[in-house]
């Protein structure tokens, strides 16, 4: 099959989308050719068989010469796919359907977050299957949709040979109201003293940038300055810090968190409030919002033998269940069905 790939952005060092390279690995060995749209384009090393085209969002292009040099694309490389694959923004799809439906291109969409709207909507009725990691990725019931799991580069991010520092906690994701990190502060405090605890992110917008002043707000106000810290970790470095956390905490709220896997495929015990994990964590790892903190120290209470045990079933939770070579290999025999 020849795909066409439609993303926000493919650069390898990217804390929040770096995954998304990996991705595009596994579509080159399982499809014959793969044409790739980035809204932004930075760091990248892939195969020989992928084309990689930036709308040019890094260099300052405005949102309408973006659209322009999309519609450039789809046309200079009509000849070049078969199927089109968005790849979580919805208005992709509301923008290129006309041509490619003048082209005879089966459209596809991959969206994995609780929030909808009316471009999603739209897109649903456009696309011929919406693929999600979760049945909850979707806001609502759709006929179309096709749950295969998320796609963990089970490769990188695996146990390392290092010993795990107990005392060291994590949490991992953007700087943003929906990670829910004043519910993960509050939780922390009720941990023992000799721990700290790193916040592995990033702020994208101004509203981001406010989140973070909360946060740093909330940090002194529950006397934590000195035990807590945000750090704005390129995502090759994730699976280091990954290894060597005694500990995640997690309360996001929307779809299954991909970081949760990730710790999970590291081996690192998680402890977490959202609801969307518990179809991936054992019930010794769920809490809720109230229960965080106690959960949190219940598995740091835990002897070296059972967390051993408790971090081979996690990983095998995310082997059997979110490898990205399956989840790859999935998505394109549905596309190619």
């Amino acid at each position: 099959m020849r795909l066409l790939i439609v993303t926000q952005k493919v650069d390898r060092s990217d804390c929040i989308l770096g995954f998304f390279h990996r991705w595009l690995e596994e579509f080159a060995v399982c499809c014959e050719r793969v044409t790739v749209i980035g809204q932004q384009v930075g760091d990248y090393a892939l195969a020989r068989n992928i084309t990689v085209h930036s709308l040019e969002k890094e260099k300052g292009r405005s949102r309408l010469g973006q659209i322009v040099r999309f519609w450039s694309l789809l046309w200079r490389e009509r000849g070049a796919y078969d199927a089109v694959l968005v790849h979580m923004t919805p208005v992709w799809v509301l923008l290129g359907w006309p041509l490619w439906g003048v082209f005879g291109k089966r459209m596809y969409l991959w969206y994995e977050i609780r929030r909808g709207s009316r471009r999603l909507t739209t897109a649903l009725w456009l696309v011929r299957k919406v693929f999600s990691a979760t049945k909850e990725g979707l806001p609502y019931p759709s006929a179309k949709q096709v749950v295969l799991g998320h796609g963990i580069d089970t490769d990188t991010f695996k146990p390392g040979s290092a010993q795990r520092e107990n005392d060291a906690i994590i949490a991992v994701g953007r700087i943003t109201r929906s990670k829910r990190y004043d519910v993960i502060l509050h939780a922390f405090t009720q941990l023992p003293k000799t721990c700290h605890l790193r916040i592995a992110g990033m702020v994208v917008t101004a509203q981001d940038e406010r989140e973070w002043r909360d946060i740093e707000s909330l940090k002194q106000k529950l006397g934590l300055s000195n035990r807590v810290k945000i750090l704005f970790a390129h995502y090759l470095k994730m699976p280091d810090l990954l290894r060597g956390a005694g500990l995640m905490l997690h309360a996001c709220v929307g779809g299954l968190d991909k970081t949760v896997l990730e710790a999970m495929a590291c081996g690192c015990p998680v402890v977490s409030s959202s609801a969307a994990v518990t179809s991936v964590l054992p019930p010794e790892c769920r809490a809720t919002d109230e229960t965080l903190g106690e959960a949190a120290l219940a598995i740091l209470a835990l002897d070296e033998h059972a967390r051993r045990v408790l971090s081979e079933d996690l990983r095998r939770r995310v082997l059997e269940g979110h490898d990205v070579k399956r989840l790859i290999a999935a998505m394109v025999r549905e596309m190619e069905g």
